[in-house]
């Protein structure tokens, strides 16, 4: 897929037959805060298949009710090391209003170990190494694998292929460190701690080790910028299929946040799945980073993820891409929605994927349809390529 945009024919949300095309358009970072200018056409990015944080592709655009906003970046203390500090991403409206739209915080902390208090005996967690950059990554996050349990409960390859080792895979984050249900002082004593956690739902010695792997709600949720693999919980949740734990609802975070509902945790019987799937699973974002529709113009604050600058504070190009559909000699437009933002930090680059959608005229044959073309015109005069037309491929 290197091409910067495509069209595909699909059922829209009430089954009705449309075209919908996805286009993506990248930008430098501005050396100063500012509006992103000068953009250029970009390859849609594909499905990876043997990437295991893979969360979808451009694709996944195609059918996102919403706008996804992905950021790539380490956390950066200016002022020299630290043991622990606070990084975030916020999205405002433009305009003199400011109105907060999306918000995330992540706390970041040094390089831990577990050791025993000498005094109580119990588990305690050393002091953390200074840092001055870390990287924001899902494996440095809260989750990752017992792999103690495995080899001790998993003893053979049947069991892998039946899915028994999934109970010692935490469903969050399968790669990232400090999930464990092993309590032998061994596993505890190579156990890698997480760096990056939610603020307000930080491990602690008393929460390291499950009871039971089967009580993985209650462990903390895994937490990032970066975008989110599609069989992770809870994004998982919206294909309908439910959590696989017993827990009741009231024990899930995601729940109590209002992020998910209730009645996606279980899943009784598999007769009403294609009922409980949801749209919402196309969205690759992080919790806290979904949830809205922007239109292009908004301001991104990052806070702790420049090597040289607290704080970046980015406008968005407030370009949207004029999109003409061309069946035969018929000509027909279609209105442009931002489905995706995304910052990469150590790149300097900010990518917007945008869809157009549009009903299809009529009942149309594949000979029709082998003639449908799109072009996709940017108002801007700078641009070196100020149209894309593309044949379905």
């Amino acid at each position: 897929m290197s091409a910067p945009s495509l069209h595909t024919v699909r059922r829209d949300e009430v089954g009705a037959p449309c075209v919908t095309v996805v286009t993506r358009r990248v930008y430098a970072l501005p050396a100063f805060d500012g509006a992103l200018v000068h953009g250029a056409p970009a390859p849609l990015v594909p499905a990876d298949a043997d990437d295991p944080l893979c969360a979808g592709g451009d694709l996944m655009a195609l059918a996102r009710p919403g706008t996804d906003v992905i950021v790539r970046a380490c956390a950066h203390s200016l002022g020299g090391p630290v043991a622990a500090m606070e990084v975030s991403v916020a999205v405002h409206d433009a305009g003199p209003s400011l109105r907060l739209r999306l918000c995330k915080r992540l706390r970041v902390t040094g390089d831990r170990s577990v050791v025993l208090d000498p005094l109580t005996g119990e588990l305690a967690f050393t002091e953390p190494t200074p840092f001055v950059e870390m990287p924001l990554t899902w494996e440095r996050a809260y989750g990752g694998c017992d792999e103690g349990a495995i080899a001790r409960y998993v003893p053979d390859a049947l069991d892998a292929l039946l899915g028994t080792d999934g109970l010692y895979r935490y469903p969050r984050n399968e790669v990232g460190r400090g999930y464990t249900v092993s309590g032998d002082l061994a596993s505890l004593a190579a156990l890698r701690l997480p760096n990056v956690e939610d603020p307000v739902d930080l491990l602690t010695p008393a929460r390291l080790v499950l009871s039971d792997p089967e009580h993985w709600p209650r462990s903390p949720v895994a937490a990032g910028f970066a975008a989110v693999p599609a069989h992770w919980w809870p994004r998982s949740a919206w294909l309908g299929m439910g959590s696989g734990s017993s827990l009741p609802s009231a024990d899930f975070p995601e729940v109590r946040a209002g992020l998910i509902p209730a009645e996606l945790v279980a899943c009784e019987s598999l007769d009403r799945l294609t009922e409980r799937r949801d749209r919402r699973w196309f969205h690759a974002a992080a919790p806290g980073l979904w949830g809205e529709t922007l239109v292009g113009n908004e301001t991104v604050v990052l806070t702790g993820l420049h090597p040289r600058r607290r704080q970046v504070v980015v406008t968005l190009p407030d370009e949207r891409p004029r999109v003409t559909l061309r069946l035969g000699d018929r000509a027909f437009t279609a209105e442009a929605a931002l489905r995706s933002v995304e910052v990469d930090v150590e790149a300097g680059t900010v990518a917007l994927v945008w869809t157009a959608s549009a009903p299809l005229p009529g009942v149309l044959s594949r000979r029709d349809l082998d003639g449908l073309t799109h072009e996709i015109d940017w108002p801007q005069p700078w641009t070196d390529t100020p149209s894309t037309r593309s044949p379905l491929p």
